[in-house]
């Protein structure tokens, strides 16, 4: 009997262990910051941060003198088309995940095995907005011009459209009338979430975030008051 259950605590604690690790490695990532000092000159441009359930969004100005991105995510790629929008959302994640997940009550375990443990085919979602949304859950940030440069390259980059004549929407897939997915570069694992590229795109930017997170949770910790 002592033997058996010796057995069954070794095999919880193996059961039990890597996502304890993986929780313990999220935390420390989330506390440690990165440029937790950044250039504050001349930031003339306003972007936010927009937390949704466990996914985080960058909104940002649709039109800049840096760039027009209603000329490379058309209106017309949504089903509303809008035309008076003055701000766009990026988001990033899997997309077998965005076309089964659409609501976080839609959430199906083998949907979010897939997501975290195969490498995958991943999305840009974006959308339009007129105004920026009324919440608690979003956080405005001051930038400059060279910290906004940076964050558009790191957008670009996703879907590469750098080098595309064209970026095209993916077919028959939206969350609401005026949004629209892409396909992006990268893949969507358990090391490399939603949040994770929100992070990556403030750490590319020169823009305050933390060294690692899977979580929303540390990157609006890192932009607590």
């Amino acid at each position: 009997m002592k033997q058996a259950l010796r057995y069954f605590f070794k095999f919880l604690l193996i059961l039990l262990a890597p996502p304890i690790i993986y929780l313990v490695l999220a935390l420390i990532g989330s506390i440690i910051p990165v440029n937790s000092n950044p250039d504050s000159k001349n930031t003339e441009i306003d972007i936010y941060l927009y937390k949704q359930d466990m996914h985080t969004d960058i909104l940002l100005p649709v039109n800049s003198e840096i760039i027009k991105w209603d000329r490379i995510f058309k209106p017309e790629h949504t089903l509303s088309n809008p035309q008076n929008s003055r701000f766009i959302g990026f988001g990033w994640g899997d997309l077998n995940f965005y076309r089964n997940t659409p609501q976080w009550e839609d959430l199906k375990l083998d949907a979010a095995f897939k997501a975290l443990f195969l490498r995958s085919q991943s999305a840009l979602h974006t959308r339009f907005y007129e105004k920026i949304p009324s919440s608690e859950n979003l956080v405005k940030i001051s930038v400059s011009e060279d910290q906004y440069k940076k964050l558009t390259e790191y957008i670009l980059e996703t879907v590469n459209a750098e080098n595309k004549n064209e970026i095209k929407p993916v077919s028959d897939l939206h969350y609401y009338q005026d949004d629209a997915f892409y396909l992006a570069e990268t893949s969507f694992y358990l090391f490399k979430t939603c949040n994770t590229w929100t992070n990556s795109a403030l750490k590319a930017s020169g823009l305050k975030a933390c060294l690692w997170t899977p979580f929303p949770q540390g990157i609006f910790f890192q932009y607590r008051d």
